[in-house]
């Protein structure tokens, strides 16, 4: 069977639905995913909105992973896309598959055959999330029989997943109808360092174990681009063993694969970690659960963790003194200027608690106090690896947020830094990689063959070399040929460009009004300014509108200001509820309107008519004093390129295509695109920007907004 018997004109796709339309360029993109794995190489392929890349990608890999016993790693980043995966479009490639023979049987094909050929496209799939995503039982069950939960809250959450368990078939976190606290579902879920796997009494029950078996039959695994790293970072022990990668909307990887390979450590993690082994005000942990509080060793341990908590008061407080106690972020640029407090007392927890082993009396009480001895050593060597700046190439830094009190108002009282400011605020310390392209290409590249790097916002001006330069592609490896959209077969890669079948230059238009203050120049003015537009677009766009900020500064002054004179429209802010919830509400709310930063530029699916206008303030430039950013520019202008145009404009151009994306989202949308930033015209970098969005005819005229919306109605 060939890829145009499955997504061709008569194909099986289009005879299981009545209202399939024939896409050239979803089968042009599956005919290049199949050219790629034939020649064993990896491809970069963008392909517009409307391609339907998903159908492009799994049709090609069913049919190899079937054929040649391999298993395949479909990843993505948003949760939206791994939904749609596992429930919409595998089953029905599934179901559709199976039944092919029905469809395309000669009439001298012997019934014999035509099992024989049922068979051989029946596959098996799976999603895999983080075990810490699944109920233990185990677990669980401890915490029925030793009451660990410190407060009512938490033990009436506790009330609430026991009678979900009693009917849950999963085991998953996402099932449960509300969100437990940190506190109650760290207490029960599945932890890599306190499973016992097949030496488990409750092994046959286990939901994790459930889902593991299934993974290990399935050929075509979906998971996120954080599991996979995760998984990278384990070396292997997270998912199965497979044999190629696709890396659906992977212009998230680098960050994603940033944050992987990095460290973090808290002053919150700390307490946490030494209250889990003995809370001081509620006398519940590890070591009442193992032993009698007449023990010596109880006194021993409960001393050895009180000077650990005063090494992490003194730590922290001296990381707070030294860098601020306001909500800031700071660079540490010299090795070794915090003292390091902390290694010894919790090099002393680590060898007291080791010395339980000899104690207690079974299996799992030894299984418990190696892991608790080990996250001692793991967050000792971290703090070392930060203070001492051991790792070559990262960057180090630290983040202080205030806390809030009850009333959601900052905490503005100060204690004696030394007695405990750390208390009043949250106190993180980072490394991070600032290249992550070697280890992209060793551990990925060099090793998984074939990979799929495929979006819809993959390309800057035509082009793929920002992303190669940052996932560590050598230029090498590409010849581009007299064709833009056709490039290459020289080397280890291929890459190819496919545009989308929907129609921008009659369904959209972009507006770029004149006369706007620059907002680096004159903020106040930009500011102002920037309301008054908004309140003439959503007027006319009766509401159903996205406006995307780069910060909740802006957004919170924006919402505040609209809001104080708004009684027309709903308005809906990021923070103020979750995510999915703010969008599902939205796509039924009166004359919505949605204010959202970050997360809502990318991975946000409202098709139809709930949404007309998608309002961008401000060119998406990331924060240049950002510790990530500023330490690749500074490499980047070590190596002689431009930080500015070589990093910088790329990345705002990715995500500003991203943000454009949210407005069509099928070929029936209609609507309009409004960029309130001066400089994409004003700065010669513009042009950039411009040019890589769809071609939509712009105008600068308030009233040819008007004028289109009343033409599409």
């Amino acid at each position: 069977m060939l890829i145009e018997d499955v997504l061709g004109k008569n194909g099986i796709i289009a005879n299981k639905l009545d209202s399939y339309e024939l896409r050239p360029q979803q089968l042009e993109m599956a005919l290049a995913i199949e050219k790629s794995i034939e020649e064993n190489k990896h491809l970069i392929v963008e392909a517009g909105t409307g391609v339907g890349k998903s159908m492009a990608y799994l049709v090609p890999f069913i049919f190899w992973t079937v054929k040649n016993k391999k298993k395949v790693v479909i990843s993505t980043y948003t949760k939206t896309l791994q939904e749609q995966l596992i429930k919409k479009d595998l089953p029905f490639l599934r179901s559709a598959l199976k039944s092919v023979h029905a469809d395309t049987r000669k009439n001298d094909t012997p019934p014999e055959a035509e099992q024989g050929r049922e068979e051989k496209f029946d596959f098996s799939f799976a999603l895999c999330v983080g075990g810490q995503n699944y109920l233990c039982l185990r677990r669980f069950n401890q915490a029925q029989m030793h009451g660990v939960f410190d407060t009512r809250k938490e033990a009436g959450e506790f009330q609430k997943i026991i009678e979900w368990e009693g009917q849950t078939r999963s085991g998953l976190r996402s099932e449960l109808d509300f969100e437990p606290s940190h506190a109650v579902w760290s207490k029960t879920c599945r932890e890599s360092d306190l499973c016992f796997g097949k030496k488990c009494t409750f092994i046959d029950d286990c939901y994790y174990y459930k889902v593991r078996r299934k993974e290990y039959k399935a050929q075509i695994l979906v998971t996120n681009h954080h599991l996979f790293f995760a998984n990278l970072v384990n070396e292997g022990r997270v998912l199965p063993g497979f044999d190629a990668v696709v890396f659906d909307e992977a212009q998230t990887l680098e960050d994603v694969a940033t944050s992987y390979f990095g460290i973090e450590i808290s002053n919150s993690k700390v307490k946490f970690l030494l209250d889990s082994i003995l809370n001081p005000k509620t006398g519940k942990g590890l070591i009442t659960r193992l032993l009698k509080p007449s023990d010596k060793t109880v006194a021993t341990i409960r001393n050895k963790l009180n000077e650990a908590r005063q090494a992490s008061d003194l730590f922290f407080s001296e990381v707070i003194e030294k860098y601020g106690t306001g909500s800031k972020t700071t660079r540490i640029r010299e090795k070794c200027v915090i003292n390091n407090y902390l290694n010894k007392p919790l090099f002393n927890l680590s060898g007291t608690l080791e010395s339980l082993l000899d104690l207690v009396k079974t299996e799992e009480e030894r299984l418990e106090i190696y892991a608790f001895v080990n996250r001692c050593r793991e967050t000792n060597r971290n703090i070392s690896t930060i203070i001492n700046q051991d790792l070559e190439e990262y960057v180090y830094w630290t983040e202080i947020e205030k806390r809030t009190n009850q009333s959601g108002l900052l905490n503005h009282k100060h204690t004696s830094l030394r007695a405990g400011t750390h208390r009043q605020a949250r106190c993180s310390l980072f490394a991070a990689p600032i290249n992550i392209a070697e280890e992209f290409e060793k551990q990925i590249f060099g090793k998984i063959r074939p990979v799929i790097l495929t979006s819809a916002t993959l390309s800057v001006n035509g082009n793929f070399n920002y992303i190669k330069e940052r996932l560590g592609i050598p230029a090498k490896h590409f010849k581009q040929d007299e064709y833009a959209t056709n490039i290459t077969n020289d080397g280890e890669f291929r890459e190819k460009i496919i545009g989308s079948p929907f129609n921008f230059s009659e369904n959209a238009i972009i507006y770029v009004p004149d006369n706007i203050p620059d907002p680096n120049q004159e903020p106040d003015e930009y500011k102002h300014n920037i309301i008054k537009h908004i309140k003439d677009i959503i007027s006319h766009a009766q509401g159903r509108s996205f406006i995307l900020f780069t910060s909740y500064e802006m957004l919170n002054a924006v919402y505040e200001k609209i809001n104080a004179d708004n009684n027309t429209f709903t308005l809906f802010r990021q923070g103020d509820k979750p995510r999915y919830q703010l969008i599902e509400e939205f796509k039924t709310g009166h004359k919505p309107v949605l204010f959202g930063t970050a997360t809502f530029w990318q991975g946000v699916d409202v098709p139809g008519e709930a949404l007309k206008c998608v309002i961008i303030t401000k060119l998406p430039f990331a924060v240049p004093s950002d510790p990530i950013i500023e330490a690749r520019m500074e490499l980047l202008k070590a190596q002689n390129k431009n930080p500015f145009m070589d990093y910088q404009v790329p990345q705002a151009i990715t995500l500003l295509r991203q943000g454009f994306g949210r407005l069509i989202r099928t070929a029936t949308d209609t609507g309009i695109v409004a960029i309130l930033d001066p400089r994409i015209k004003s700065k010669y970098y513009g042009r950039h920007f411009l040019n890589s969005l769809p071609d939509c005819k712009k105008v600068s005229d308030i009233k040819d907004i008007k004028n289109f919306l009343l033409q599409k109605q």
